[in-house]
């Protein structure tokens, strides 16, 4: 059986690095040629309800976006902290202890930024509809952007902690009760909650194009981590994302791919929401059931490694 994360004869950094530009350069090719400036300004009309009075849709936003804003407060106020890294010196797992902007070098914490700026944005989208305001068009574009990757992003991120970081945890019985600290049910669980709720409330018209922005933030992603193990914080916090890994480049495009794909199962859905509300709300209810998970599984008994 092949080992995906292991290191070969050769360091593929120049491998994955080329490989990561190649994707840059064609994904910004097709942003143009799909003319997607046109296709998120057309798209950002429909980012209202049509059912919900317009002072509750804003206070829903308002709400969804005072809950992300105290997530991230709370984790750089945290006087502690822990995570299991690839070291970039040693290539093996080590705990370490972030504080303060350190904690925000996990692609859920970017899940996070994403979740609360999009929030933000359509907060200013709602308030200009009290006001009779136009807002900039590159902020239109911007929220259906944003909405695109942070969409994505946070299936992604729910469905790798549902069902591959926790039962991996669970496997060790290791004690794993930090990851459902508030901070981490925001990122794990409610990011991906509160998006959905959105798209139940004004059932956003969203086109298979976005799914380039999932690209984008796999391509911002891959290329961060890179130079902050390299000259940084001197650590990877997803063994797949080291770029010398001999499988790299495959698993570095896998993440900008995966980031999409999930973007295209919600487009779907929306899809099918459109067509019959009541099945596409009922589906969509039962699929983020499936990926979130608010408590431990691990019974005490259980418990061999005590963090």
């Amino acid at each position: 059986m092949v080992d995906l994360f292991q290191y070969g004869p050769k360091d593929a950094t120049v491998q994955s690095l080329t490989t990561l530009g190649v994707i840059a350069l064609l994904s910004s090719f097709l942003f143009f040629f799909l003319d997607l400036p046109s296709l998120l300004l057309e798209s950002s009309d429909s980012f209202s309800s049509a059912w919900l009075p317009s002072f509750l849709m804003l206070l829903w936003r308002i709400i969804c976006f005072g809950v992300g804003v105290s997530a991230i407060v709370y984790m750089f106020r945290m006087k502690s902290g822990q995570m299991f890294v690839i070291m970039y010196a040693s290539k093996e797992e080590e705990l370490v202890h972030p504080l303060g902007i350190e904690k925000f070098v996990t692609f859920s914490s970017w899940t996070l930024i994403l979740n609360t700026s999009y929030f933000f944005l359509a907060i200013m989208f709602s308030l200009s509809g009290f006001v009779d305001g136009t807002l900039p068009e590159w902020l239109l574009r911007s929220m259906v952007g944003v909405f695109a990757m942070a969409i994505g992003s946070a299936f992604l991120t729910s469905t790798i902690v549902r069902f591959i970081i926790l039962p991996g945890e669970l496997k060790k019985g290791r004690n794993h009760d930090r990851q459902f600290l508030f901070h981490n049910q925001i990122m794990h669980n409610f990011c991906a909650i509160f998006l959905v709720g959105e798209i139940l409330l004004c059932q956003p018209n969203l086109a298979p194009e976005f799914m380039l922005f999932g690209i984008y933030i796999g391509l911002f992603y891959a290329l961060f981590a890179y130079p902050y193990a390299k000259y940084g914080g001197g650590y990877y916090v997803y063994s797949f994302i080291d770029p010398r890994l001999q499988y790299a480049p495959f698993l570095l495009s896998g993440l900008a791919v995966l980031v999409s794909t999930f973007y295209l199962g919600v487009w779907l859905m929306s899809v099918l929401l459109s067509k019959s509300g009541f099945i596409g709300a009922v589906l969509f209810i039962a699929w983020v059931a499936l990926i979130v998970q608010f408590r431990s599984e691990l019974s005490p008994e259980d418990e061999i490694i005590t963090l």
